[in-house]
């Protein structure tokens, strides 16, 4: 867990796979397997403790039980780490050169799919997200996205085992390993290539916007309580009226951050509208919305555009939704589990990935771990987005390493659009994050505070990622089956 945020060693991810890979070598499928979920037990059990805070104190589970949960999610999440032992060591056959070859593809492929193709879709904790902070590195993955840089990091594991494994029994051990090392550093040449082009371009050129993020460190058990509802919003309105002064381009609230349904509630909302009037600002909030649908009153978690003149501009309703949060999948299995949300129902999906224009730019806005969804996050740039708003509640985490967690993930996406994000959170963390991924200015978590921003939009080319998406995962996946039936009559050995 040291690869990830808070302590963020990321550089121990360039070496961490490699006692990994040493272990499971010459060893029985069923023993591989075994080793790889006890490794992706630990790995993730303890990386995703936050999770318990939430089945605690919001889904309202024993303790105990929270914790046999998270069992189970770790346990889940290993498997692909089990199936990733197994699958590079049936198909390399003791063949160390061929498992250097397929552990950076088996890894991505598998990584790839467990972000993408099911109901419980979690690309929390990629490998690649390790190198948030390393600037040069996630340059690749405009494009690749965030599984390049994932692929790279196996694929410099691999190579440091395959030089230790074969030391004593080749003399071309330092021919391979200055070949080897061609890819890492044409990854870095770019990175620090793309860097300055970037910082280049910055220079007077582009559409410069302010914007102002507004972060009530409203606690999760007030925030549907009716007793607090003036309390919140008055919160929000002087968050607004101070930040005015400074005359933002728009200011951000974050994901549900009004007490009520706007729209629906006829005396708020006005209110609402006057104070963009009064302030002068455009708005971005978080707020439920609802809508009767076949019959049926359905809720959706929405975000709206507001202008100055307190005119509606747009309504985005989130696409992605948090599973056994905002809905239960298998519902028809699992009709027997609650929601832990505080409303009733559950959401209904949005269907289109909005583009909101503002001062001429484009921008999406997502709710929440929408986030960490690279494809998801891709097809607001491909609509026309020049930035995008993320609002966000991490409030559900408590003081854990989640919302740095949280934060980090958008760093990635940044650069796999070349586009800068604002993001606006409950408890934190709020900030901005420039199209190259560096992280411009945050706030403390678990704090009340609005900071003012700027960013630089500009009129650009789509990246590749942006265009074609996950071409280079799926190329993992087609070199996965091609080595795998080239090879499946070779090197035969006992495993």
């Amino acid at each position: 867990m040291t690869l990830f945020p808070r302590l963020d060693w990321s550089i121990l991810a360039w070496g961490a796979l490699v006692p990994f890979f040493f272990a499971i070598q010459e060893k029985s499928l069923t023993n591989v397997f075994w080793q790889g979920m006890a490794l992706g037990v630990a790995f993730y059990f303890f990386g995703l403790q936050w999770v318990t805070n939430t089945l605690i104190n919001f889904g309202h589970l024993p303790v105990a039980l929270s914790y046999g949960v998270l069992a189970l999610l770790a346990a889940y999440l290993s498997f692909y780490l089990a199936l990733f032992a197994c699958v590079t060591i049936r198909l390399s056959r003791g063949n160390d050169y061929l498992f250097f070859l397929l552990a950076p593809f088996v890894w991505t492929a598998l990584e790839y799919f467990r972000s993408t193709f099911t109901p419980l879709s979690f690309s929390w904790l990629g490998l690649g997200y390790s190198q948030y902070d390393m600037s040069a590195v996630i340059q690749i993955a405009e494009f690749t996205g965030v599984y390049g840089v994932s692929w790279l990091i196996v694929y410099v594991n691999a190579a440091i085992f395959y030089i230790l494994r074969e030391k004593q029994k080749s003399h071309s051990v330092v021919k391979f390993s200055c070949t080897a090392a061609l890819i890492p550093a044409v990854c870095l040449v770019y990175g620090f290539f793309a860097l300055n082009a970037l910082h280049d371009e910055e220079a007077g050129q582009g559409t410069e916007l302010r914007i102002a993020l507004a972060q009530g460190n409203i606690s999760q058990d007030r925030k549907w309580n009716p007793t607090f509802r003036r309390e919140i919003i008055n919160t929000y309105q002087d968050l607004t009226l101070e930040i005015a002064e400074s005359q933002p381009d728009l200011v951000v609230w974050p994901e549900a951050a009004t007490p009520f349904y706007f729209g629906f509630d006829e005396v708020e909302t006005l209110r609402m509208q006057k104070l963009a009037r009064k302030a002068n600002v455009a708005l971005v909030f978080g707020s439920p919305y609802g809508e009767t649908i076949d019959g049926k009153s359905t809720l959706f978690n929405s975000a709206y555009f507001m202008s100055r003149e307190g005119e509606i501009l747009g309504r985005y309703d989130k696409m992605h939704l948090v599973p056994f949060g905002e809905y239960v999948p298998f519902r028809t299995v699992l009709f027997f589990v609650e929601k832990m949300v505080e409303t009733i129902g559950h959401f209904g999906e949005g269907k289109e990935a909005k583009v909101f224009h503002l001062n001429n730019q484009g921008f999406g806005i997502s709710i929440c771990y929408e986030i960490i969804f690279p494809d998801l996050i891709r097809q607001f740039a491909n609509n026309g987005a020049h930035f995008l708003v993320n609002i966000t509640n991490d409030a559900w985490f408590g003081k854990s390493s989640a919302p740095f967690q949280h934060m980090s993930m958008a760093v990635l996406r940044a650069v796999e659009n070349r586009i800068p994000i604002v993001r606006s959170a409950n408890t934190g963390i709020s900030g901005a994050i420039d199209r190259d991924g560096r992280i411009l200015k945050t706030t403390a978590i678990f704090e009340k505070n609005i900071i003012l921003t700027t960013i630089r939009t500009h009129q650009r080319p789509p990246t590749y990622y942006t265009s074609y998406g996950d071409v280079f995962s799926w190329m993992c996946i087609a070199i996965v089956f091609a080595l795998g039936f080239m090879t499946r009559n070779k090197y035969k050995t006992e495993i």
